[in-house]
């Protein structure tokens, strides 16, 4: 019986072309993070997202005037830039809406607001760009952005923006 297994195999390669089906990239599936040292404190920025298909879903924390500042967001990929369609988290730059269940007693914004960000990725490097700045990966200056790295390490995300993500991924967002 092993015999006509192994002798079928070559045969069913014929067939199929001799590989898996290829799953489409998904470029902004992953982690990127910078760290520094600041007032003698390691501080880290990082961007962690999934992607499926098109949609893409992620929590991204950033230093910035002595505090951290976390937004979860909801983007549209298309090649190597990906569009923040709505965001939400600690109000700051990014965002001036809470999220959901996030938010301090009396919050006036709560909830999905708006961005003018594209997130834009060059090789291993994530960017953020302002809707309406001209970009392109040949004129970035080295070592700008956030780089890509296999894990966030201690730095990630609480696990009920971890949570937040996967069900985001889904459609529940």
């Amino acid at each position: 019986m092993r015999l006509a297994l192994l002798a079928a195999l070559p045969f069913a390669a014929l067939v199929t072309g001799g590989a898996a089906p290829q799953r489409e990239p998904a470029p902004f599936g992953g982690a990127w993070m910078a760290c520094e040292t600041y007032q003698g404190a390691n501080i880290c920025a990082y961007t962690l997202m999934v992607q499926r298909g098109d949609r893409v879903c992620g929590v991204q924390r950033d230093f910035a005037t002595n505090a951290y500042y976390t937004q979860r967001f909801v983007a549209t990929a298309k090649d190597n830039r990906a569009h923040i369609d709505r965001i939400c988290g600690d109000p700051g730059s990014e965002t001036d809406t809470y999220c959901a269940g996030q938010a301090p007693a009396g919050a006036e914004k709560v909830g999905w607001g708006l961005s003018d960000q594209t997130l834009q990725t060059c090789g291993n490097r994530l960017h953020s760009v302002k809707d309406g700045d001209s970009f392109s990966c040949a004129s970035a200056r080295p070592g700008a952005g956030l780089p890509k790295v296999r894990s966030l390490g201690g730095e990630g995300p609480e696990p009920e923006d971890k949570a937040w993500m996967a069900s985001c991924l889904r459609g529940e967002d």
